[in-house]
């Protein structure tokens, strides 16, 4: 299960990137412009935290997330199947 998990943290981290990349450009501008550090510090404290959690949050739910769609995927397929069936029964 780790590979799995593994796996989840490094797809969370990529969807979380586009945010993390307004929240650090942002924290960055702002900081550049205000004078209160170079806009690389202020981008890394916003932008780090954000993808360091959603990285977290990967690894330690992984599994549930990996059933999560399966059942989800098998759910949908059993319903698609027994939509088929009952439609062939009609005619």
């Amino acid at each position: 299960m780790e590979e799995g998990s593994e796996f989840w943290g490094d797809v969370l981290a990529v969807g979380a990137s586009p945010v993390a990349i307004t929240a650090g450009f942002a924290r960055g501008a702002f900081d550049a412009a205000t004078g209160n550090g170079p806009f690389t510090d202020g981008f890394n404290a916003a932008a780090n935290p954000i993808v360091r959690g959603a990285k977290k949050f990967g690894h330690e739910h992984g599994p549930a997330i990996t059933k999560g769609l399966l059942g989800g995927a098998a759910t949908a397929l059993g319903a698609r199947i027994l939509n088929e069936t009952l439609r062939h029964l009609k005619r």
